[in-house]
């Protein structure tokens, strides 16, 4: 990406946060990056998959759901956070979901999710805020999005930066351009205020376990004749048989649109992890991020 970009991608205006936080006081290393313990799931993945299975009851699958929403522990737990914002998001649009679609509760749980150190949440919200017609706050969270995301030298010239790109560049002709002087301090407030906080909750979601899926294919090819496909994201949860290979593919969320899900479906299905001796399933949540035509899987959830 060029200088002129990069710098475009910080444009950004002020926005609500849905919690207030406290500046975290945090070690950190001398690369700036914060040593943090991983954080645990509060609720497991196996479960995660039991909330989309029509053959339990729909009353007991949005038991296990409250119960999550009512954990103490939530608040703090940026994966936890994003994975409910993005149940709520999609709602009914996913298959065997146990809610509906709700804005309301999507925006609170990515937002908090973001503000904890989820950077795909930060750009959910960007995505919220942009299909709520909320444009100045769309394109901070977009900014937002594009300083965390691309902190690392890996992230350039990948999908990561395409997609943020691409999100900027959709937000940035509905907004007036006369307010831009005014943005670039109102995007370092927010940093300088909540930086601790979110570089915490990052390093300790690299720091988490994760089964990392592999596959070969990093690149969409629509059907000839067909209009390129838009970036976007999409998250699935997967179950791995014990030969490795994807036994069940759940869509849980996709942004902008629903369809983006059934565009990455075939990359998310030909993932695969190591063979194993016993019958044990695994589980792996895997954000997918097309960007420029290219697959990436985000790697503080999937690989």
């Amino acid at each position: 990406m060029n200088v002129a970009m990069k710098r475009a991608l910080w444009l950004g205006i002020g926005l609500c946060l849905p919690w207030g936080l406290a500046t975290s006081v945090a070690a950190a290393d001398n690369t700036g990056w914060i040593a943090a313990p991983p954080s645990q799931d509060i609720m497991p993945d196996a479960d995660w998959v039991t909330l989309f299975d029509q053959s339990k009851p729909l009353a007991d699958r949005q038991h296990m759901l409250a119960n999550l929403e009512q954990s103490p522990g939530l608040k703090d737990d940026p994966e936890d956070l994003y994975r409910l914002g993005s149940l709520y998001h999609m709602g009914e649009h996913a298959p065997g979901s146990p809610v509906q679609e709700d804005p309301v509760k999507a925006t609170l749980y990515l937002g908090n999710a973001a503000l904890h150190g989820s950077t795909l949440a930060m750009a959910k919200m960007a995505e919220l805020k942009l299909a709520a017609g909320q444009y100045r706050e769309a394109m901070n969270w977009a900014q937002i999005y594009s300083h965390y995301a691309l902190m690392s030298p890996a992230s350039q010239g990948t999908a990561t930066e395409s997609y943020a790109a691409e999100l900027v560049d959709r937000i940035k002709d509905k907004i007036d351009q006369s307010v831009m002087p005014a943005v670039m301090a109102d995007v370092n407030s927010f940093v300088a205020q909540h930086d601790a906080d979110i570089r915490l909750g990052m390093a300790r979601e690299q720091a988490r376990e994760h089964h990392t899926p592999k596959t070969p294919k990093h690149y969409y090819v629509g059907p000839l004749g067909s209009r390129a496909s838009d970036s976007g994201i999409a998250d699935y949860m997967l179950v791995f048989n014990a030969d490795g290979t994807v036994a069940t593919m759940l869509l849980i969320d996709a942004v902008p649109r629903p369809n983006i899900g059934t565009t990455m479906r075939s990359y998310a299905a030909s993932m695969t992890l190591k063979p194993q001796d016993n019958q044990r399933p695994r589980y792996a949540w895997v954000p997918v991020l097309l960007g420029n035509h290219e697959y990436r899987m985000d790697s503080a959830h999937g690989g």
